[in-house]
């Protein structure tokens, strides 16, 4: 089996050194020494010569062992894939990592929209470049996450002329991650958290799923410094963060700009009508569709309730309407964690970078170095 691996590792650095003459012969000697494999799998299975955990690892993964050019490589094509999306890789690696880290989307999950065009995106990626003998999809929806966020640290520090730059993200990628049976896409429900949680609904989902406690939730709820929302994939409408470092637009930049802005905004509760909203085709709106119950401070950002229930705390009623308004509501539990985020992105960049590691690695319990 040794044998095999290091035959195998050593014509996938020759291939990547050939031609394409050459590349399709090492590709035929790949699939000859693979059916090789196959029938050596299937006698040792009938003499118990290998633990079924060893064939398990070989028939998902393919591979044993990931090394930095790979790693790059497979960074510089697929990041062709991300032009325009890197909020939305990031947002990825949450729903993909919510139920375990496996590669796979339902994108017919209501909860999963605006994600369905990336997925495609990458697949087309993994697919021509055969990326399947390197690298899981898992592995590479977290690398790409990793790879996001690392670069729109570097754009907001670029921008940053007078602010507090940001410190890089201290999150070392990790492989192993198998792949379910379906990947990319999956029929399962895995019970996304709602954006109408109050705090202690919150904390409980992430507490539930992630073992997560409260001062890592918030820190992981800070990644909104990326996100937006639009009305007709989720029911809410606006971009967390309207302006970047220097007044350029959001959803660009990670920094703490999250948590700056909640502490220190005076938000208004409202429902938004559809045909109000200045970026939506009022074509497409039904008669009378408003957003869902949403923080806004115009021209700074919006929240959810999730949101705004780290610094806030409130109940909401069956149409998700908070009991009370940023003025009247009482501090949350978290509400000095929140402030401690928004006076340093250090702070923040440390607590974030624990937790995103921590998250990556859910359902996986051998997680391995790169080479």
């Amino acid at each position: 089996m040794d044998t095999y691996i290091r035959a195998q590792t050593l014509i996938r650095k020759i291939e990547s050194m050939s031609g394409n003459e050459e590349r399709s012969l090492v590709r035929v000697l790949i699939n000859v020494l693979s059916h090789s494999l196959s029938l050596v799998m299937a006698e040792l299975i009938k003499t118990r010569e290998m633990d079924v955990s060893q064939l398990e690892a070989i028939h998902i993964t393919g591979y044993s062992q990931l090394t930095q050019d790979q790693i790059d490589t497979i960074t510089r094509i697929s990041r062709s894939a991300l032009v325009g999306s890197k909020n939305k890789a990031v947002r990825l690696t949450f729903h993909d990592c919510v139920g375990g880290c496996n590669g796979c989307l339902n994108v017919n999950n209501p909860d999963n929209k605006g994600l369905e065009g990336l997925v495609a995106d990458i697949e087309t990626v993994y697919q021509d470049n055969n990326f399947s003998e390197i690298i899981s999809r898992a592995d590479l929806w977290a690398l790409l996450g990793i790879w996001s966020i690392n670069q729109t640290i570097i754009a907001n520090n670029e921008d940053c002329d007078t602010c507090e730059e940001v410190p890089d993200l201290e999150v070392t990628f990790k492989w192993g991650r198998k792949d379910c049976a379906t990947a990319p896409y999956s029929d399962d429900d895995v019970g996304l958290p709602a954006a109408t949680f109050d705090h202690a609904e919150l904390m409980e989902f992430f507490s539930d799923e992630f073992d997560f406690n409260d001062r890592e939730v918030t820190a992981l709820m800070g990644v909104h410094t990326l996100g937006a929302a639009k009305i007709f994939n989720s029911g809410f409408h606006g971009t967390w963060i309207s302006g970047g470092a220097n007044g350029t637009s959001g959803a660009v930049f990670f920094n703490n700009q999250y948590f700056i802005n909640m502490a220190s905004l005076d938000w208004n509760l409202a429902q938004r009508l559809c045909t109000s909203l200045s970026d939506v085709d009022s074509d497409l709106c039904s008669n009378g569709e408003t957003t869902g119950w949403q923080w806004n401070v115009a021209g700074k950002g919006f929240n959810l309730n999730a949101d705004m229930s780290l610094f806030k705390d409130f109940d909401t009623d069956s149409d998700g309407k908070p009991s009370c308004t940023y003025s009247t509501c009482p501090p949350a539990p978290t509400t000095t964690v929140v402030e401690e985020f928004a006076a340093s992105n250090t702070v923040w960049i440390q607590e974030f970078s624990k937790v995103y590691t921590k998250m990556l690695a859910h359902g996986s319990h051998e997680l391995q170095d790169v080479n």
